[in-house]
């Protein structure tokens, strides 16, 4: 499967109906909602757009190593029903 990471790429593919499983970092998404956050793009529309199109959403727990993996691709990461150009 091909995947795309971090919110740009993420968001990108959520609007194209491309995103078949959305990971999620548990502390980002905290963060992002809180007013936190860094991210150019809202998380909960990300989240939102994904979920209308289809797509599952899996929030990870930074304190197990997946968690600790997402966090070093950028806090959230996307598989995708097909590969975009």
């Amino acid at each position: 499967k091909t995947a795309v990471y971090g919110p740009e790429q993420v968001a990108k593919a959520a609007d194209f109906g491309a995103v078949e499983e959305l990971l999620v970092l548990d502390e980002a998404l905290r963060r992002e909602r809180g007013g936190e956050g860094e991210w150019a793009v809202d998380v909960d529309e990300v989240v939102e757009t994904a979920e209308q199109k289809g797509g599952e959403v899996t929030v990870f727990s930074h304190e197990f190593d997946p968690g600790q993996q997402l966090a070093n691709l950028g806090e959230i990461a996307a598989l995708l029903r097909y590969r975009m150009e």
